[in-house]
């Protein structure tokens, strides 16, 4: 027969006093199989204490300073409540991450963030995320002890009328944060949650105003998903991956506007902000590796927009710009030709002439090409309508565009891409300059930025089938992609939105539409950037 452990403080003040040299020197949370190595076992624990839980909470009360973390429980106080609360009156910036519970601080990505706080007179503000495995108290869990003193969102809080930080109680391991909470910004307006991945999902929720968001910030801690439990290895290796040393800047134009721009650390914790790089101490511009713009759609490009990215151009001098949907096809629209009477309204506004419309793409273009070194025009479904109306011979019962496109034809016949053809040979065939700038790629092309594929246009899937943002992530991994005119995130996959005017004749009803476009920087990291109402920042 065992004999059962003797019960005297001595053994009891041992086993405290071994758990926390141990949590001291592991900085992390403790398991059995650390105690194990150490001879405890846990018929000890649980003859003494009673369970796991109980001997690290007496382990946290007479040795505090042996633990890189601290209860959030303890840290929930009416004091802090109200600090929450004048910061968040106080300030129209913020960045916004969260804390892992059980993780530590990425020590260089934190000192970043002061610096940017710092320089551009912002709030940060620290959500908390729970790693079931690693949060014995079933309550908020414990988090790093240097964030003790930082503003924690511990209770929901509004940063104007339209914008949320929500502290709905989300695991750090779910696959997609969003699941289940569209009703919420449906009802109630975008909602920032708190997770270590970054996550981007509109909500359509009107005919005619903008969309409502449901995001996640990235973390501002470690990724340490470990557990002893076998069931928990699956999804901590599948968190591991997804996790994003991140964060989302939010600028509060006023009660209604706001705008918002994704961060992501490297390695040393460094991060890009409209083309300028942050370090713990320093600040510097550096030049965007590419400006990936909302569907562009010449002919039907909002003017606010077309200024709006024209300017962060100008003030970022990205390497490349890339246009998706560079060619509206409006003057050929295959989709409207039993629609007889807006066919007689495009007449009469002058929008039924091809070479027209090419000549607007080509001073698009043109223009484009002075704020960056390289211009590519992405293969796009739009694009295409040329080559289908050419294929198809429409253009036999079109007198008006009958002569340019017999020429057109002949270069599809000699399986020429009759658009580049048409930019290039007829439109800016005095401007040899401005030619070598433009790269056009073809529906095949793989076209990747430091990593990132942004060569497809995201109309087509795998194996012919139709594209969506799931498919571009289960094809390419991380990319940017456009078509569908709402920008999105799902882990690596980023979607950017449209540059066009947000109601056309195709998007009647409720609609996810925004302008925006997508900043990519040295080493992949990339920045959505949206123009609402033709502003863009602060």
């Amino acid at each position: 027969m065992q004999k059962k452990p003797v019960n005297t403080p001595d053994k009891k003040a041992q086993l405290v006093k071994s758990f926390a040299s141990l949590a001291k020197k592991l900085k992390r949370e403790i398991r059995m199989e650390d105690l194990k190595q150490l001879g405890i076992t846990k018929d000890m624990v649980a003859h003494h204490f009673g369970s796991l839980t109980a001997l690290e909470k007496a382990a946290r009360e007479s040795h505090s300073n042996s633990f890189f973390d601290v209860a959030v429980e303890n840290l929930y106080s009416q004091k802090a409540l109200i600090k929450l609360r004048e910061d968040v009156a106080s300030s129209k910036r913020f960045v916004v991450t969260t804390a892992v519970n059980g993780c530590e601080v990425h020590d260089k990505f934190y000192a970043s963030i002061k610096n940017f706080c710092k320089e551009n007179d912002a709030q940060l503000l620290i959500l908390v995320a729970s790693d079931p495995a690693h949060n014995r108290d079933k309550q908020w869990g414990t988090i790093s002890a240097r964030l003790k003193n930082e503003t924690l969102v511990l209770e929901d809080t509004s940063l104007n009328s339209n914008v949320f930080l929500s502290t709905i109680k989300l695991s750090a391991k779910h696959i997609d944060p969003t699941t289940g909470l569209g009703r919420i910004g449906q009802r109630n307006g975008t909602f920032i949650y708190a997770s270590p991945k970054q996550r981007l999902k509109a909500v359509p929720v009107s005919n005619s105003t903008l969309p409502r968001f449901m995001m996640t910030t990235g973390a501002i801690t470690v990724s340490n998903y470990n557990s002893d439990m076998y069931m928990s290895q699956r999804t901590a290796y599948i968190a591991h991956n997804d996790h994003v040393l991140g964060a989302i800047i939010v600028e509060i134009a006023d009660d209604k506007h706001y705008h918002f721009r994704q961060i992501q650390s490297d390695s040393k914790g460094c991060f890009y902000d409209l083309g300028v790089k942050y370090t713990p101490t320093t600040k510097q511009k550096v030049r965007p590796e590419a400006f990936v713009l909302g569907d562009w759609h010449a002919g039907s490009t909002d003017p606010k927009a077309k200024k709006a990215w024209f300017d962060i151009s100008q003030l970022t001098s990205p390497k490349r710009i890339l246009l998706h949907d560079a060619f509206d096809g409006m003057s050929i629209n295959h989709h409207e030709k039993h629609a007889k009477l807006l066919k007689a309204q495009r007449a009469e506004n002058g929008q039924l002439s091809l070479s027209s419309e090419l000549e607007i793409l080509a001073e698009d273009i043109k223009k484009l090409s002075s704020v960056t070194d390289e211009v590519v025009v992405v293969k796009s479904n739009h694009d295409q309508f040329l080559e289908r109306y050419l294929q198809e011979g429409k253009y036999v019962d079109d007198p008006q565009n009958h002569r340019i496109s017999l020429v057109l034809a002949l270069q599809l016949l000699n399986k020429k891409d009759p658009l580049k053809y048409a930019v290039n040979e007829l439109c800016l065939k005095n401007d040899k300059k401005i030619i070598d700038k433009i790269k056009w790629l073809s529906i095949d092309d793989d076209y990747r930025i430091e990593g990132i594929q942004c060569g497809a246009h995201g109309h087509l899937g795998a194996n012919g089938a139709r594209g969506s943002l799931e498919a571009m992530e289960s094809a390419y991994g991380n990319s940017v992609s456009g078509h569908s005119h709402t920008p999105q995130i799902l882990r690596g996959a980023w979607c950017v939105g449209t540059s066009s005017l947000l109601k056309l004749e195709y998007n009647r009803g409720a609609s996810s539409w925004l302008h925006s476009s997508c900043l990519i920087y040295p080493g992949g990291a990339r920045q959505l950037i949206n123009c609402i109402d033709g502003r863009w920042k602060l």
